[in-house]
């Protein structure tokens, strides 16, 4: 309001007293009354109304274009987000579909760009438990060829005539018989070590008695093949919890290699101490050895330092790795190590009771 359109001639003593004197050189020339009808009621002059259309144009246009500024963020925004969920959801789609070598795109280090590198992770280890998987199967066709191979000859020789059925005639097949009920042996207990349903009958155990039992089992065997087998146990060693069936087992694999690959003259040397916590067994010789890129393999299925693959040579390839999954089983742990000098190192630990 000012003199001319609102004087304070044309204000009751209330009105005044409720409103906002305006003055000029110390004189009142009006009252600012917002909540009068009188001022309300009164319009503006043409230079106030055209400042009041301006400004309310000037607003309604920054209004619009901070609408479209931020139409078009939102829209880059979106596509910074939602491009990198697509290229993921094709991705996974992919690999659902069975092609394991896709990959996601990934960009900068947001938690989409994380998300990105796991899902590759996945996807990669999933190749690598494929190829895994079809190794594993091109494996046992493999080990199980030469054996049924054999059996089919005997009995189509025998069946024919050809063979008479004397117990030196059926004796290949009969040792056949018994390298396939081992081999699906071994497999059997790699299946229930993967699936976790290993059973374990522990109870209290001497690993002295159980290493000195193994070492008679196995003297006569390696004494044909001239490779001694040297005691160097150490004495009043805590018990451990353990299946003893199955620690022999690890025991037996580990001496069946060494046998297999230790030279005439040789020696196997097994050692046992207690580590305070645990107890540490060492079956070390000093045979021919294996490359140190090589030994990480050693616990693998069916790997084989022998490129031919033979049996004779080689054996099936299980027996390392199913002692590895019966002493991570007992709560402990195997290694493959070079022999000081030469030759090969296997020891494992358990856990005290």
């Amino acid at each position: 309001a000012d003199s001319k359109s609102l004087p304070a001639g044309r204000l009751s003593a209330a009105e005044r007293g409720r409103s906002l004197p305006i003055t000029l050189d110390g004189q009142i020339i009006g009252y600012l009354t917002p909540d009068s009808e009188s001022a309300r009621s009164v319009a503006l002059d043409e230079t106030a109304q055209r400042y009041i259309d301006r400004l309310r144009n000037a607003l309604l246009l920054g209004g619009l274009v901070a609408f479209v500024a931020a139409l078009l963020l939102a829209g880059v925004l979106t596509r910074s987000i939602v491009a990198p969920v697509r290229h993921l959801t094709d991705a996974a789609q992919a690999v659902a579909a069975g092609e394991l070598d896709v990959r996601a795109p990934v960009r900068g280090k947001d938690e989409i760009a994380r998300l990105g590198q796991t899902f590759n992770a996945m996807a990669a280890s999933l190749k690598r438990a494929e190829d895994a998987r079809r190794a594993q199967t091109a494996d046992i066709a493999h080990e199980l060829r030469n054996p049924l191979a054999v059996l089919q000859g005997t009995l189509e020789a025998l069946a024919d005539g050809i063979y008479e059925p004397t117990p030196e005639n059926t004796q290949p097949a009969l040792d056949q018989v018994r390298t396939l009920n081992r081999l699906v042996g071994d497999l059997r207990t790699l299946a229930l070590a993967d699936a976790g349903q290993l059973h374990l009958e522990r109870q209290p155990l001497d690993v002295n008695v159980l290493l000195a039992r193994a070492m008679e089992a196995y003297r006569e065997s390696l004494a044909e093949k001239d490779i001694i087998l040297q005691d160097a146990t150490g004495s009043a060693l805590p018990q451990v919890s353990a299946d003893y069936d199955r620690l022999t087992q690890v025991v037996g694999n580990v001496l069946s290699n060494a046998a297999r690959y230790v030279l005439a003259g040789g020696v196997v040397r097994i050692t046992s101490q207690s580590t305070g916590d645990g107890v540490e067994v060492r079956i070390a010789d000093n045979g021919p050895g294996v490359p140190e890129d090589d030994l990480p393999k050693l616990f693998e299925r069916f790997w084989r330092g022998d490129p031919s693959r033979s049996r004779e040579t080689g054996g099936s390839g299980l027996g390392l790795a199913i002692a590895r999954h019966v002493i991570e089983a007992h709560g402990g742990r195997i290694r493959a190590e070079a022999t000081p000098g030469g030759g090969l190192t296997i020891g494992f630990w358990l856990p005290c009771v």
